[in-house]
């Protein structure tokens, strides 16, 4: 999962190659990532689509962006989602 969610935040971040090299377990998802609002809205809707996993934001709280490591064992509590988010359209 640690893998997946450097990939998000690299697409998220423009893939920067340093930030790539520079994350860890323990980096801080706000502070030495630097997500934005707008940048930590489009992560949380990225880790549900491509983890497949429902966030319950009323049990969501700031300190699980204390580190990435912290956040995995927060999405590990998640439930699956029970169908994908987005249906494909058939015509």
């Amino acid at each position: 999962m640690y893998n997946a969610i450097v990939d998000i935040l690299c697409a998220i971040k423009e893939d920067q190659p340093e930030l790539r090299q520079s994350l860890s377990p323990e980096m801080n998802l706000n502070n030495d990532i630097g997500l934005d609002s707008l940048q930590m809205i489009q992560f949380m809707l990225k880790v549900e689509e491509q983890l497949n996993v429902v966030i319950d934001y009323d049990q969501f709280d700031y300190e699980h962006l204390q580190s990435i490591s912290t956040f995995i064992a927060f999405l590990n509590s998640c439930q699956p989602q029970e169908q994908p988010l987005y249906e494909d359209v058939k015509r």
